[in-house]
């Protein structure tokens, strides 16, 4: 009879043990940002915080599309801005602390609105009075890449910091630069 008793628990104990394994791998580690931006624009992919780095020309390199280089005037990475995406469906971005003092102010800092993916296009819709941007809807297709530890994302156009550019040639070619980490 002892003998039947210890194999049933032994049995019982195998399969605890098989069930707690077979849940152990279901379950999986969390992804990084890198693989959830692998395919490009996703809700996995822009959740998070990213930090707008600058403000630089849209390459016209077609084996490298995005952002060319940070223009010196507008480069915020020592204090960038931060735009957080929501899992809910909303934004708030942080005005970076080297922009004009206008773009700084209670009414324009920090932006709050949602967004939404539809295909590759990204809309935003910014809820603040029409001051602190130029237009207060926005569809982007942004391009998302990695380089190096970071996750580079390029909204191919100026929305959030368009009243930072003085420059009102060069608006219409800058591109807002976001990074994340892509751990």
């Amino acid at each position: 009879m002892n003998k039947k008793i210890f194999l049933s628990v032994a049995a019982v104990g195998l399969l605890a043990a098989s069930l707690t394994a077979c849940g152990d791998s279901s379950s999986g580690a969390k992804s990084s940002k890198a693989e959830d931006c692998a395919a490009g624009l996703s809700a996995e992919c822009l959740e998070g915080s990213w930090n707008l780095v600058g403000l630089a020309l849209i390459s016209t390199d077609p084996a490298n599309p995005g952002a060319g280089d940070i223009l010196t005037n507008y480069n915020y990475s020592a204090a960038p801005g931060v735009m957080t995406f929501n899992e809910d469906g909303s934004f708030q971005f942080d005005v970076p602390m080297s922009a004009p003092e206008d773009l700084r102010t209670v009414d324009c800092n920090p932006i709050y609105g949602d967004w939404s993916i539809a295909g590759a296009s990204l809309t935003l819709n910014a809820k603040i009075n029409n001051m602190c941007l130029g237009q207060k809807h926005i569809t982007i297709t942004p391009v998302i890449k990695q380089e190096g530890v970071s996750i580079k994302m390029s909204f191919g156009t100026l929305w959030l910091m368009e009243n930072a550019m003085d420059e009102v040639d060069l608006r219409a070619s800058s591109t807002e630069v976001l990074t994340i980490n892509a751990d």
